[in-house]
């Protein structure tokens, strides 16, 4: 069934959905001299490899939509044979094959598949440790799923720590195929890295340094007295004698730091020299935040909520025309013509769309995260925990450095209870993994 419906969308929305994200890397593979998306190098390599030779972008997403269908089944068919079937249903429908995680496997975006090779990680992870082996599925699954879980998003390196402390826990058979994996793993990736060019990234501080440091400077009307100005003289100074103060303040968006990046007219601040660079990240930590407190607090929650009700911005399931006409592609918008199909299929990701607050809530998985932390510590449940800690890292990461509103960011949350719901039933301390 996984497999017609996610057919049938790429079919209907041939060759997937692209944004801008999609054009970065594919023209960087294209023109690699002289553009660089600023994706990892795993991810950018995986497009690569499925794109350069045959100069298709469906290619790619084909593969990722096989994966997610793989993946799955996997966990879907495990629920069926242990007779949790409600379950296996209700998650088929309201996670697995609802139309927006279609959608996000059918992007030539990492996000997508990355939440779906991170649920099934991490399930696996949790049986394997539970049971004291993993099943010849279990470790198709994790070779399959834990090189973009680790490597496809910067915050991904996380997991190959649960990874390596599964080894302490599980059979001799087991370890020895886990660890080839994750050391083929890590190996891809360094190849990866080693074999593309470099450039200077923005890491994670200074983004959310000029983010916030924008926020601090905007407008108070009550202009309310205090001992000690709210943004350090120093700050105010570099940004001036720069010629950017008064775009930082205009150009500041309280749910995305784009417009202080990419806008042609905004201040562009990844143009500021490194020691600049350096300075407001300095400024921010020993100064700013500690005088922002509340307004700090107020973002970082703003920033939050406008992800998890995906309030922010998606591709267009059309964009690719735009896209593609771009690139030095041999893709063909729309090459099967299933115009009713695609009617009906955006209709129904239309509907859901309405009532994303609801359909696509992370809040789920967030508070299945939550307990799996607690429960998990106060049994001393390694299984549990093994899931539990790095999801809970990733839920404080995203709150404390995000600075961009993307629903994106947080679906590993929304897949999360294909993990967690035997768990909190109860289930999988003696069953055939």
């Amino acid at each position: 069934m996984l497999a017609l419906i996610y057919g049938s969308w790429l079919l209907a929305f041939w060759p997937g959905v692209l944004g801008e994200d999609s054009l970065a890397v594919l023209l960087e593979i294209e023109h690699p001299a002289n553009q660089h998306s600023g994706k990892p190098a795993l991810w950018y390599w995986f497009v690569r490899l499925c794109y350069e030779g045959t100069r298709r972008v469906e290619v790619p997403i084909a593969i990722l939509m096989g994966l997610a269908v793989l993946v799955f089944s996997r966990i879907l068919a495990w629920y069926w044979q242990q007779g949790l079937r409600k379950s296996c249903v209700a998650l088929l429908l309201l996670v697995c094959a609802t139309p927006h995680m279609v959608y996000f496997a059918g992007t030539l975006y990492p996000d997508g598949y990355y939440a779906i090779a991170v649920a099934g990680l991490l399930f696996e992870l949790w049986l394997a440790v539970k049971t004291g082996r993993m099943s010849t599925a279990g470790l198709l699954v994790t070779a399959a799923t834990l090189p973009f879980a680790a490597f496809a998003r910067p915050n991904g390196i996380i997991f190959l720590a649960p990874v390596a402390i599964a080894l302490l826990w599980v059979d001799r058979r087991s370890r020895v195929w886990i660890a080839v994996i994750l050391l083929t793993s890590i190996g891809l990736n360094i190849v990866a890295t080693q074999t593309r060019r470099d450039i200077p990234s923005h890491g994670v501080l200074f983004p959310l340094a000029i983010f916030e440091t924008a926020n601090f400077l905007q407008p108070r009307p009550m202009n309310l007295w205090t001992s000690k100005p709210r943004v350090l003289p120093d700050t105010v100074q570099l940004l001036q004698r720069r010629g950017i103060y008064d775009q930082v303040v205009r150009y500041y968006d309280p749910d995305y730091w784009d417009p202080l990046v990419f806008n042609p007219q905004g201040p562009r601040v990844m143009g500021l020299p490194k020691e600049d660079r350096k300075a407001l990240v300095r400024q921010f930590l020993t100064y700013n935040i500690w005088h922002n407190i509340p307004r700090f607090a107020g973002s970082r929650l703003n920033v939050m909520l406008t992800s998890a009700f995906a309030q922010g911005g998606l591709p267009a399931h059309s964009y690719a025309v735009h896209v593609l006409a771009q690139l030095k592609a041999k893709s063909l918008f729309r090459l099967h013509d299933w115009g009713t199909a695609e009617t009906w299929l955006f209709r129904a990701y239309e509907c859901s769309y309405e009532w994303r607050w609801l359909l696509w809530t992370p809040f789920v998985g967030i508070a299945l995260t939550l307990w799996a932390l607690v429960a998990g510590w106060r049994r001393r449940e390694r299984a549990l925990l093994l899931v539990g800690v790095p999801m809970g890292i990733q839920l404080g990461a995203i709150t404390l450095f995000s600075i961009a509103g993307e629903y994106r960011y947080l679906l590993p949350f929304f897949t999360m209870p294909l993990v967690l719901i035997p768990a909190f039933l109860g289930i999988g301390s003696n069953t055939d993994s």
